[in-house]
């Protein structure tokens, strides 16, 4: 392609800018959002900061460098492919799904940080997904979506249960358990299942090749939800 296929191909690509610009911008502030809102939880409980470590540091380590140029280069991209794949004329439903793949990556990074979901990004998360149904932009209504959220909560709920009294330790957290239900607002149970499959061997897969590059602190934590993010947005794409 020479320079005169470049500038004549620009035009098409000039609607998306401004997500891409936006993305962006969203994707810088999802890195301090991600430390500032665990510590606020922590603060109010008036919980130890140093006790919720995962394999990120915890909230005493500094953010990584990196950190500050993936993550707004990969919601970037996120927010282009919701712009492109929904269309000109739903932008409020690209919108939305953008919305969706930053808070997914936003719970990624504080569990990776600090092995916690706070419930003040995964509950409205799933109150949107109850609006997006509501809406007619999901293939649930809005009483198929709330009774997805049930199902997933009693079934998911009741098997750690089991898991519970059978080894004597919890399973899954609560936080996961909640972000699944969230999840079942948007995608339904089967969707959610499909997910919950993916999480698993995506954190297996994780899991043994971080501890084969990386020194993992015997204190920390190996946190679900991160896992769980990647194969959401994997179903979502």
């Amino acid at each position: 392609m020479n320079s005169n296929d470049i500038l004549q191909s620009l035009p098409s690509y000039s609607p998306y800018i401004p997500w891409l610009l936006g993305g962006a911008w969203i994707g810088d502030r999802l890195v301090t959002l991600a430390r500032s809102i665990p510590e606020q939880v922590l603060r109010q409980a008036e919980a130890p900061i140093i006790e919720w470590q995962g394999p990120g540091g915890g909230l005493t380590q500094p953010v990584p460098p990196g950190r500050r140029l993936w993550v707004p280069s990969l919601n970037a991209a996120l927010w282009v492919y919701a712009a492109h794949t929904a269309g000109g004329e739903a932008i409020w439903g690209a919108l939305l799904w953008a919305c969706l793949a930053s808070s997914l990556l936003l719970l990624a990074l504080t569990d990776w940080d600090t092995t916690m979901l706070p419930d003040r990004v995964v509950l409205p998360l799933g109150l949107a997904g109850l609006g997006a149904s509501y809406a007619g932009l999901t293939q649930q209504s809005l009483i198929g979506s709330a009774a997805s959220s049930a199902v997933m909560l009693g079934l998911l709920g009741g098997i750690g249960w089991v898991y519970k009294s059978i080894k004597g330790e919890s399973g899954m957290g609560g936080g996961d358990l909640k972000l699944l239900a969230a999840l079942a607002a948007w995608w339904g149970v089967l969707g959610v299942l499909y997910v919950v499959a993916g999480a698993g061997i995506v954190t297996v897969v994780w899991y043994v090749v971080w501890r084969q590059f990386k020194n993992f602190s015997p204190e920390a934590e190996w946190p679900f939800g991160p896992a769980i993010v990647v194969a959401a947005l994997v179903w979502a794409l």
